[in-house]
């Protein structure tokens, strides 16, 4: 099998391969007719939730693909791509597709493009692999097979939300660029030091993995995304991302609040949703937000899936510098020692 960096010409192939792997578009659809009463299963919105958010199935703009998305191809045929992204600080990427043929030669892909993928990462200086995968899916077994480790599971929930009633956006502000290393004081006091070893050794390395990369510009407008605080003299308590919605996304959003804050859990949220446009609206959490778990659960979010983040952690790769050859100075007429030495002594 041959695996390579993908070509314009395989772009048919590899959308072929992906459209037959996932069809989370009509399910989204299905999900936006729904309504409240959604008759849709709670795997197929999980599935749209992986889909649509850039976990383990979010095909990119293919003409952004850049130099991140690698095919294995047997005998002329595409059967399995994989497709990364660089995440803030250029060291780490972010695995977004590992897309398989179902076949026995796209079974057998899995190993090699995942290897193909680290190798050209470690010769651009990439050190960290990072994927988000649905706790059940098939290939998990692979990554941890290739050195990647769980570190810290996320558990989806979702509402289609009414049209929220009028009220004051209070306790929150938007955030702005000063606010970075505030939250990140409290991404500290929130996570457990197991997590945050694996994912905020600094807070460049933070910044990176977080979320995926989603605080790589903590702005109060960036783009699509909305970020808010929550300040106890000077001090940063709660953090809310909003991801507003498009045609093929629902909203998106994700909260952390001090532990010392308790109280603060469901009139946060009121807040934040009252903020937020109605329609259908995913909510992430991680394993160890007990107190927005519940705060959550009361206004009508319901479970979805869990999702497992793991990340590959390798030493940079240093290119070996050849040692300079000194070269030795050789006068006219000079005979080399090795030479004279051999030479036949005179008179022998």
């Amino acid at each position: 099998m041959q695996v390579r960096s993908a070509s314009y010409r395989d772009l048919s192939q590899v959308e072929e391969l992906y459209r037959a792997t996932v069809t989370g578009e009509r399910e989204f659809d299905q999900l936006r007719r729904a309504g409240p009463q959604s008759p849709v299963p709670g795997p197929a919105l999980a599935r749209v939730w992986s889909i649509l958010t850039r976990s383990l199935s979010a095909l990119m703009p293919l003409a952004d693909f850049g130099e991140q998305l690698y095919v294995g191809e047997e005998q002329g045929r595409v059967v399995g791509f994989i497709q990364a992204e660089r995440g803030p600080g250029k060291r780490a990427w972010r695995i977004l597709n590992l897309c398989l043929a179902a076949s026995a030669e796209g079974h057998f892909a899995a190993v090699p493009l995942l290897q193909h993928l680290v190798n050209e990462g470690l010769e651009r200086g990439v050190t960290r692999f990072l994927v988000r995968i649905p706790e059940d899916h098939p290939l998990q077994a692979t990554f941890r097979a290739q050195g990647f480790q769980p570190y810290v599971s996320e558990q989806i929930l979702f509402r289609e939300l009414p049209r929220p009633p009028e009220h004051r956006p209070e306790p929150w502000v938007p955030a702005v660029p000063d606010d970075l290393a505030g939250v990140y004081l409290l991404y500290l006091r929130t996570a457990p030091h197991a997590v945050a070893a694996v994912e905020a050794p600094s807070i460049t390395q933070w910044r990176a993995t977080f979320q995926m990369g989603w605080l790589g510009r903590l702005d109060g407008r960036s783009g699509d995304s909305r970020h808010y605080v929550i300040k106890r003299d000077q001090l940063t308590v709660a953090w809310a991302g909003v991801r507003l919605p498009s045609r093929a996304r629902p909203t998106l959003i994700s909260l952390m609040l001090d532990p010392g804050e308790r109280q603060l859990a469901v009139e946060s949220l009121h807040s934040l949703l009252g903020q937020i446009p109605p329609g259908p609206t995913v909510c992430l959490l991680r394993h160890y937000d007990g107190e927005l778990h519940r705060a959550v659960a009361a206004r009508g979010f319901e479970p979805l899936a869990t999702q497992i983040l793991m990340a590959r952690d390798l030493p940079l790769k240093l290119r070996a510098r050849r040692p300079v050859e000194q070269k030795k100075p050789v006068l006219a007429g000079a005979i080399p020692v090795a030479q004279a030495r051999r030479a036949p002594q005179a008179g022998s």
